[in-house]
């Protein structure tokens, strides 16, 4: 007997804290939530399977495994985005942890003008939401050549809505900066909404407006 885990400090952990902590590690950590048409297609499939009749009929099991197909989960966030809006409108991304989004790997010499992890279509409405956090988004910016990245371009009139989400960028500069958004200027620009407190570390600016073609 060791006593209480308060006694012993903060070094000490339960199995289950220790089977959470590592189950969300490894976790992907974009999450979109199926539409009932997909679910249906997933959940029609399984009662074709050889023992779907003993699932069905195990409440917990049988709810366990709807939980699980009802999500898909990506490692990229803009293969998240593109297929929410597939699916759905308005589109959720739920972010499940804290990432690291690595540096787009540049297969020439050539300077980029800019990279962009994800693009949102003009006149779209998409919200990325941490689920459990607030969680981090670290964008990594070390890559050469380079000239700016950018998190997101959002089209003309499209909509971004950010919710207990924080941001870092890594190895960008004065020379070589990285952006949250771009968006477009004038009217028909598109809007990010993102609260006054987020943490946004190592930007200079956390918009970029610029004329769109």
């Amino acid at each position: 007997h060791f006593g209480s885990r308060s006694a012993l400090g903060p070094t000490v952990f339960t199995a289950l804290e220790v089977h959470h902590a590592i189950s969300r590690a490894m976790s992907l950590p974009f999450e979109v939530e199926l539409g009932m048409a997909d679910l249906s297609i997933y959940l029609w499939a399984l009662r074709q399977a050889p023992g779907a009749d003993e699932v069905y009929r195990r409440e917990a099991l049988r709810k366990m495994v709807v939980a699980f197909l009802s999500k898909e989960r990506f490692i990229d966030l803009g293969d998240a985005v593109q297929f929410a809006l597939a699916r759905h409108k308005p589109v959720v991304v739920h972010l499940l942890r804290n990432v690291t989004l690595p540096s787009p790997v540049t297969t020439t010499r050539r300077r980029c003008e800019k990279v962009i992890w994800c693009s949102i279509p003009s006149d779209s409405c998409v919200s990325l939401v941490s689920r459990g956090g607030p969680w981090r988004i670290r964008q990594s910016c070390t890559a050469e050549p380079l000239i700016c990245s950018s998190l997101f371009a959002l089209g003309s009139k499209a909509q971004l809505s950010i919710r207990d989400v924080n941001f870092e960028a890594v190895g960008a500069n004065i020379k070589y900066p990285a952006y949250i958004a771009i968006v477009g200027m004038g009217g028909g620009a598109g809007v990010v909404d993102m609260p006054d407190d987020a943490q946004t570390i190592g930007y200079i600016d956390v918009i970029r407006r610029e004329h769109q073609t």
